[in-house]
């Protein structure tokens, strides 16, 4: 029973350490002042808010809307972008399809709808998963952008 929690923990430990690398989370105030005010214009009934830096000039905040649905939004000096979340249920067959298809060893992890100057895409992150039972490992991550009617439009990097 010790050895299955170490490597429960071992596992939970190596997972945060590649969030991490990519996101750090942060407190509001060490985030830049004009990218909380033009969320806090944006959003007026956000709940369960945390920032995350990903680079010196680019920060994300995740929320749930009034609907409790999840969101986020990307602020970077040329502007933001809004991330509204699909449930895996309600995913377009049509990306389905493509990642089935053109990632066959791939799985779905998350798919949005990306909102940036008034254009609407898909985007879904997909990953190989690797391990059984409770150790799973995603490797291999990748980001995918779709038309909104589904259509491949290309691999993010």
């Amino acid at each position: 029973m010790k050895k299955i929690l170490a490597i429960l923990a071992v596992a939970a430990v190596m997972q945060g350490v590649v969030f991490a690398q990519k996101a750090k989370p942060v407190l509001e105030k060490d985030v830049k002042v004009n990218y909380v005010k033009d969320f806090q214009r944006q959003v007026t009934d956000a709940t369960n808010v945390e920032w995350f830096e990903i680079d010196e000039k680019t920060f994300k905040v995740t929320y749930l809307d009034f609907e409790k649905s999840r969101q986020a939004m990307v602020f970077t000096p040329k502007g933001s972008e809004t991330h509204y979340f699909v449930d895996k249920q309600y995913i377009p067959s049509a990306i389905k399809d493509t990642v089935s298809n053109m990632y066959a060893k791939y799985k779905i992890q998350d798919c949005w709808v990306r909102k940036m100057r008034g254009k609407m895409t898909y985007q879904a992150s997909i990953a190989k998963v690797k391990g059984f039972l409770w150790w799973k490992k995603t490797t291999n991550l990748k980001i995918l952008s779709f038309e909104i009617d589904g259509k491949f439009i290309k691999e993010e990097e």
